[in-house]
C-alpha cells in the first residue's frame, strides 16, 4: 500500500515539469501551424488601416509581407494598443512585434530585437515660427511643454532629453497628429517625433511645423520583437531581415513611400555592388 501511495504522489509532484517539457515553444507553433500572428501599431504610414475597407497598408506591412514569403510563412496581423506589445508577447496573444524597435527602453528587459531592416529619426519639432529656441538645451526648462503619448517614444525621449520641461500626456489611443495639432494650436511648444509621421500631418496641413534642430535626438532601428528568450524564432527573423537586405528587397519599398529619400535610414547593405 505505502509503495501505491508513493508511486501515486511522484506522479503528482512530476506532472507540472513533465507539463513545462512538454510546453510548446513560439517558434514550434509558428513552424506547426505555418502562421506567424504579427502584432502591429496602426501609425501611418508604417501601418495604415482603412476604417471604411479594414485594408492594412504601409511601409513595414509591405516589408513584412515580404519576409513571411522568404520564410514561407503566412503572416496575420493583429492590431495591439500602442506599450502593450510585452503583455501581448507574453500571453501568446502575438508571436512577433513587427516593424518595432526598442521605442520604449524598460521593454528591451522583456523583449528581445533582431537586426534592423531599416532606421528611423526622431527630431525635436516646433511651429514653422519658433524662433526662442537657439539650442536643444534652451528647450530644458519649465517654460517649456512638450506633447506625447503614453507608452510612446515621445514620452521617453522628452523625460530623458527635457527632464525639467512639462509634458503634456495624451492617451495611448492618440493619433501621432493630434501631438502636431496641439503645437500648432500653441497648447504645447514642441514634440519629439519621426519625419514619416510628420509628413502624414503635413498632407493636410502644410507650412505648420518644421525641425528645431539638425541633428536627430535619437536613431531608432525597426525590425522584429519577440519575447524574451524565444531563441528560435528571433534567429530565423534575423534570417529573413539578413535576407531582405541582401537581396536588395527594402531600398525599393524605401523609394515607394519616401521618393525624396528624406524621411527614412537605409541599413547599409555590402553585398550589393555600387
Amino acid at each position: 500500500m505505502k509503495k501505491i501511495i508513493l508511486t501515486i504522489l511522484m506522479i503528482c509532484f512530476s506532472l507540472p515539469a513533465f507539463a513545462a517539457e512538454q510546453k510548446q515553444s513560439v517558434y514550434d507553433r509558428v513552424m506547426k501551424t505555418g502562421i506567424l500572428r504579427c502584432g502591429y501599431e496602426a501609425w501611418p504610414p508604417y501601418f495604415s488601416l482603412d476604417p471604411n475597407t479594414k485594408q492594412l497598408t504601409g511601409l513595414d506591412k509591405d516589408l513584412v509581407d515580404i519576409a513571411g514569403r522568404i520564410l514561407g510563412l503566412k503572416i496575420e496581423y493583429v492590431d495591439v494598443t500602442l506599450g502593450q506589445d510585452v503583455q501581448d508577447l507574453n500571453s501568446e496573444k502575438i508571436d512577433a512585434m513587427c516593424g518595432t524597435g526598442p521605442w520604449i527602453l524598460s521593454s528591451i528587459k522583456y523583449e528581445d530585437y533582431t537586426r534592423p531592416y531599416s532606421y528611423l529619426p526622431e527630431y525635436v519639432y516646433g511651429r514653422i515660427d519658433e524662433k526662442r529656441f537657439a539650442r536643444l538645451e534652451d528647450m530644458n526648462a519649465p517654460a517649456v511643454t512638450f506633447a506625447a503619448i503614453d507608452g510612446d517614444v515621445s514620452t521617453d525621449l522628452a523625460i530623458a532629453d527635457f527632464p525639467k520641461a512639462k509634458l503634456n500626456s495624451l492617451s495611448s489611443v492618440t493619433d501621432s497628429s493630434q501631438m502636431l495639432l496641439n503645437v500648432t494650436t500653441r497648447k504645447v511648444d514642441a514634440v519629439v517625433l519621426d519625419p514619416a509621421a510628420v509628413s502624414v500631418f503635413e498632407k493636410n496641413n502644410p507650412g505648420q511645423v518644421k525641425i528645431l534642430f539638425k541633428r536627430p535626438i535619437a536613431v531608432y532601428g525597426k525590425g522584429f520583437a519577440v519575447k524574451k528568450g524565444e531563441a528560435s524564432l528571433l534567429n530565423t527573423l534575423n534570417g529573413a531581415v539578413d535576407a531582405l537586405i541582401n537581396t536588395g528587397q527594402v531600398d525599393p519599398v524605401l523609394r515607394k513611400y519616401d521618393p525624396a529619400g528624406t524621411l527614412y535610414l537605409s541599413v547599409a547593405n555590402p553585398y550589393q555592388a555600387k
